[in-house]
């Protein structure tokens, strides 16, 4: 399994793939000079464009994108997908999701996440450790759901939003596309795109 980006997110994904046994090797790719050769002098980070399509064609073609930006996590799945790259998904086991929705590629799902029944949500979606979506809830693509977050269903949030930790959205509400969510703050009034919320 390749993981894209060596933050924080992608050394959560990491935790998840080493506790659920989820892949036999790691690899990280990362472009960032500052960023060491390897680590936890365990796991390689490739920093070079031609030896990352080199990686997906003879080692593994799966990977996940762990940025957090969500622009960023849909352009660098692009490029790895035109490289031959086939775009997985890392869901927690220790989370409590509703058995019949369906999680697309580029999922992102930590542990102990609830989730409620008839779900719709996007691909490269972010849903992080302790957030609650509530029943009927759409998601669009490339949301990124901050920790201890709840989303009281059914309430829609658009593409490329990003909703702060512990922050409450009240349910039939819509939120626009990119729309930025403070930590902490409860919602109750739609959203409009672009919107930076502070509560």
């Amino acid at each position: 399994m390749l993981i894209v980006g060596t933050g924080g997110l992608a050394k959560e994904i990491l935790a998840m793939i080493i506790k659920y046994k989820l892949s036999e090797s790691v690899t990280f790719y990362d472009e960032n000079n500052n960023v060491p050769s390897m680590l936890y002098n365990k796991f390689k980070v490739i920093k070079e464009e031609g030896e990352i399509r080199k990686y997906l064609k003879s080692d593994s073609p799966e990977f996940i994108v762990g940025i957090g930006n969500p622009r960023v996590r849909e352009k660098l799945t692009n490029k790895l997908k035109n490289y031959g790259g086939k775009n997985s998904k890392i869901i927690s086991k220790d989370s409590a999701l509703f058995q019949f929705n369906n999680y697309p590629e580029g999922t992102i799902i930590e542990p102990f996440v609830g989730i409620s029944h008839s779900l719709q949500i996007g691909e490269g979606c972010a849903i992080h450790i302790h957030a609650s979506i509530g029943h009927a809830a759409i998601i669009g693509k490339y949301v990124n759901i901050g920790p201890s977050a709840t989303i009281i269903g059914p309430t829609e949030i658009g593409d490329y939003s990003y909703i702060g930790a512990k922050s409450l959205i009240m349910p039939n509400l819509k939120v626009g596309k990119q729309v930025i969510v403070s930590a902490g703050v409860t919602v109750n009034r739609d959203l409009n795109d672009f919107e930076t919320y502070y509560g």
